[in-house]
């Protein structure tokens, strides 16, 4: 079974165990997503990193499940959906908001209260949420694209943590092209993620090939000798910051 596979069945059984317990409290949540992804075998969404609030953050995975994937949205009551998944709620107003709008004012029309609180870390999980979105089908790569170049050019203060994120991106579609065999040495690898990192359009974005491969084995099953082959490449010589 494929990673993201698992990760969907992770997320169903995570709704399961919270509509049979009538959980109503998000640390709740929390607790049931660890317990059942560590019985599982399975990493909650992540970079190379594994922060102390991953499984907070994975929520975003548990949300979207639930709404984009099953509809329990239509079935459960909306005063529990918002106490378990407040933030999440902020976090898709603020994206349909972007997506929608041509300016700041016109996106925080509707949201003043919202855009009043956006700090550092809350950026961090909006483009967890369009990124999520994107991962398991929701959405096309061109519209979390459209969002990210958006949110770059409208919040300028963010643009660090966005240019972070971007690297994590291109990543995860270098390693989706060596998965499927159409990267074999550190050549067409330096060629794919230059032309992402055009595509997408953010200056100073280009990870490294250990951190592209780092991520990578997060969501795909990846050939030993390929990454043998890539980690001791020329390209693991660049200088370049993560």
């Amino acid at each position: 079974m494929n990673v993201k596979r698992l990760r969907i069945m992770a997320a169903v059984n995570v709704w399961s165990e919270i509509l049979r317990s009538n959980i109503v409290n998000r640390e709740e949540v929390v607790n049931i997503i660890k317990n059942i992804y560590e019985g599982m075998n399975v990493e909650p969404i992540r970079g190379a990193s594994s922060p102390s609030d991953i499984f907070d953050k994975e929520m975003i995975t548990i949300y979207i499940i639930g709404k984009w994937g099953l509809g329990l949205d239509r079935e459960i009551s909306a005063e529990i959906i918002n106490l378990l998944f407040s933030k999440e709620i902020l976090f898709e107003k603020l994206y349909d908001s972007i997506l929608r709008g041509n300016n700041r004012d016109e996106i925080c029309k509707n949201i003043e209260e919202v855009c009043k609180n956006i700090e550092e870390t809350f950026i961090a999980r909006m483009l967890r949420f369009a990124f999520t979105l994107y991962y398991f089908g929701f959405t096309e790569y061109s519209n979390m694209i459209t969002f990210i170049k958006k949110l770059y050019t409208l919040f300028p203060e963010f643009q660090e943590t966005i240019r972070r994120f971007v690297k994590f991106v291109i990543a995860y579609e270098v390693g989706a092209r060596i998965s499927l065999g159409k990267i074999r040495n550190d050549i067409e690898l330096n060629m794919a993620k230059n032309i992402i990192a055009l595509d997408i359009g953010i200056p100073k974005a280009l990870p490294s090939t250990n951190y592209i491969i780092e991520v990578s084995k997060h969501f795909f099953t990846l050939q030993e000798n390929i990454l043998k082959s890539l980690k001791t490449s020329p390209a693991e010589k660049e200088i370049q910051s993560e």
